[in-house]
């Protein structure tokens, strides 16, 4: 019936065009024809790769106003329905058949297709029952989450979107629980034990949306997937190994041992979908949910930020746990041992640095990995927070003042013994070792300048500890007469000088000397360049940073009743240039 129809359709490759416009292959639709014949038509055996036009004969179908009116039976009119969405999705559901450790050739094209039409014939068909809610299948709910990242290869904006929207749509309508519905004939089909009358003590049933990422994604689909990864720091039932065991040198990382890669690791290979999945699931669970049903996230979250490689998966991971970690009840994973397994995970991603890991790649990894472990270490956001300080006061409060406030400060912080070790070692074995690692790669100091700028306002006063090697890390930036090249730069090291100067006044007098040796150098080496970038503007605002640097400066000084006069009036003496640097502080 339909074969006149799928000719037509395989002769289509735009697939944006024919959902815009299916209009010209409409007359070879049937006259007249019901869905039990979709439903014999998609039953049929195709060949995988002619599953394009199958859907598109399908979509084309639909939409016309040839179908036939709905039967007096309703059951079986939502029976059918039921079954042509279920095998729907299975055609649409994005098998990366042709991945292997070192090549991929499948066909995301072809699946990308798949998905947008897909999706767009489920929207038609529920929109054929509007007396009821349709039950869909677990497999169908699988196959539309796969397209809900725009970023999948497989996926699109538009693909994404409108699988958010069906999504939405799904489980806002459907009454909970579905116990209390009639069953369902199709495979993948859960079973909700009747609700009885509940004691005021009782916790309230879950939603629909919640019983499918537990039951069905979590523990239905995810967990077979990722039981043969799983890392050796966490148990089956998703808690901390009690005595972990270190994997053999052989059989870390992909190509090396015996077993076979993509089977022991379908999520990473076949089915990469999986991560799409795991990823929706946090960023629609909720606080309660995590309470409840933690161990179900855990080995999942841990398997995919173990992952060295891709670098694109070990981005993302880092991303699902930092929803994971923001949406989780307070103390939560400190209470059950897991903040220092996540730690352990995380951590190693700082070491990626040149020249083993590309400038570029080692950016982007830095900046994923810093804000989640300064989630850990109880700074909150980096984002939201922010590494400049460009709303801070050029001068300071009274000491005793300052002094009561930072009191106050310092009983805000409340950081526990854990997280202060992990600030250190943020500190001391991140940021300072990929500085002096890596200290040519000037994209790579300017963000390390910009990260230590969040950590030293996230700690306060009690990053004085580390003022021995923050200013000589300053110092050496500012100084250099090439740092002219690179601009933003010098701005980020002024920022965290700046930062410093507002955190650690009281012993910045200490200091003095050599913050006024780094400024009057700093300036000089702007004034002098040459060949300073065509922007003035970044140079002007260079300019107003370092001024502003000695305001500060000047400040601190004046709380602590020390003239700075005689140490900056000899330089001023000498070299003019520097009579604009310091004339805030004779003004004052």
């Amino acid at each position: 019936m339909f074969e006149p129809l799928l000719e037509a359709a395989r002769k289509i490759d735009n697939t944006s065009l024919l959902l815009e416009c299916p209009e010209h292959i409409l007359p070879a639709v049937p006259d007249e024809f019901s869905l039990d014949h979709v439903r014999t038509f998609i039953a049929e055996t195709h060949d995988r790769s002619d599953s394009t036009a199958v859907l598109s004969a399908i979509y084309v179908a639909i939409r016309s106003n040839k179908l036939a009116s709905q039967p007096s039976d309703d059951g079986e009119y939502q029976s059918v329905l039921e079954d042509i969405i279920l095998k729907v999705g299975r055609i649409l559901v994005p098998i990366c058949s042709g991945t292997t450790f070192d090549e991929d050739s499948t066909d995301y094209t072809l699946l990308s297709k798949n998905g947008l039409l897909g999706l767009h014939i489920i929207g038609l068909l529920l929109a054929l029952k509007p007396g009821g809610t349709l039950v869909l299948p677990t497999e169908t709910l699988l196959s539309i989450i796969a397209f809900t990242n725009p970023d999948d290869p497989w996926s699109s904006s538009s693909s994404a979107k409108l699988a958010h929207t069906l999504l939405t749509e799904y489980f806002k309508n459907i009454s909970p629980p579905k116990s209390q519905q009639a069953p369902t004939p199709f495979p993948f089909q859960r079973s909700r034990d009747a609700v009885a009358e509940r004691k005021p003590s009782e916790k309230p049933p879950k939603t629909e949306q919640e019983c499918f990422i537990t039951e069905d994604i979590l523990t239905g689909f995810l967990r077979p997937l990722f039981a043969r990864s799983r890392p050796a720091t966490v148990t089956a039932s998703g808690r901390p190994a009690a005595f972990p065991e270190k994997s053999s040198r052989y059989t870390q990382g992909d190509g090396f041992g015996t077993d076979d890669v993509a089977s022991r690791k379908p999520w990473k290979y076949t089915r990469r979908y999986a991560v799409t999945l795991f990823e929706w699931s946090v960023a629609n669970s909720n606080a309660h949910l995590f309470q409840e049903h933690w161990p179900l996230f855990t080995p999942v979250l841990l398997t995919l930020l173990d992952e060295p490689q891709p670098t694109s998966l070990r981005l993302r991971a880092l991303s699902i746990f930092r929803d994971f970690w923001q949406s989780c009840p307070d103390g939560l994973l400190v209470r059950t041992g897991l903040a220092e397994v996540f730690e352990q995970a995380i951590f190693p991603t700082v070491l990626n640095l040149p020249s083993l890991t590309p400038e570029a790649e080692s950016c982007d990894l830095l900046a994923a990995a810093y804000p989640a472990l300064f989630d850990l270490a109880g700074l909150g956001d980096l984002d939201k927070a922010g590494v400049e300080n460009e709303s801070a006061d050029a001068g300071l409060p009274n000491t005793a003042d300052q002094k009561q406030s930072d009191r106050r400060d310092l009983q805000s912080k409340g950081f526990s013994e854990s997280q202060r070790k992990l600030l250190d070692k943020i500190f001391r074995e991140g940021i300072m070792v990929g500085y002096h690692h890596a200290k040519e790669h000037i994209r790579l100091v300017d963000f390390l300048c910009q990260t230590l700028c969040r950590l030293v306002s996230g700690m306060g006063i009690l990053s004085i500890k580390y003022l021995k090697d923050i200013v000589p890390m300053i110092s050496e930036i500012l100084v250099d007469p090439f740092g002219t090249k690179y601009p933003p730069m010098l701005l980020s090291a002024t920022h965290l000088l700046h930062a410093v100067l507002q955190t650690c006044w009281p012993r910045i007098p200490h200091y003095c000397n050599e913050i006024i040796r780094i400024v009057m150098l700093a300036w000089l080496n702007i004034e002098d360049e040459d060949a300073f970038p065509a922007d003035v503007q970044i140079k002007a605002e260079l300019k107003q940073q370092l001024i502003k640097t000695v305001e500060m400066l000047s400040a601190i000084m004046a709380a602590a009743k020390l003239d700075m006069s005689d140490r900056v009036c000899p330089l001023v003496a000498k070299e003019p240039q520097l009579r604009s640097l310091f004339n805030s502080h004779e003004t004052r």
